[in-house]
């Protein structure tokens, strides 16, 4: 599977799709993607998409954290949806799901959050 990144838009926020793998190879180039769009556009709520992340190490747990300290100064929320088997362990043992929800979808995420769109 290719590694990229995808950002789209929804009222006040941004989904991250990641396909791939996501680890210190790629942070740095989709750190500063995202910065750029978060520059832009101001969003206040994030969603991570790993329906197609095959991998996550460190520097890929890094880079969530980092955004969601940015997400967090404007009052925002973060949430993630599409998570397999392997990356919902990952995300378990760093202890992430502290800071963030899992969603089923990003419609669900939007309802649960009473965010419109």
């Amino acid at each position: 599977m290719d590694n990229k990144i995808k950002i789209t838009s929804f009222e006040e926020g941004m989904v991250v799709k990641i396909s791939g793998d996501l680890d210190s190879s790629k942070c740095f180039l989709y750190k500063e993607k995202i910065h750029e769009y978060m520059r832009t556009y101001g969003p206040r709520h994030l969603i991570w998409d790993f329906k197609d992340l095959t991998f996550i190490d460190s520097a890929g747990i890094g880079l969530i954290l980092g955004r969601y300290n940015e997400i967090e100064r404007v009052k925002g929320t973060m949430g993630l949806i599409g998570l397999n088997a392997y990356s919902r362990k990952v995300i378990s043992i760093s202890g992430l799901f502290s800071l963030m929800k899992e969603y089923s979808s990003l419609k669900s995420f939007l309802k649960e959050e009473k965010i419109s769109i």
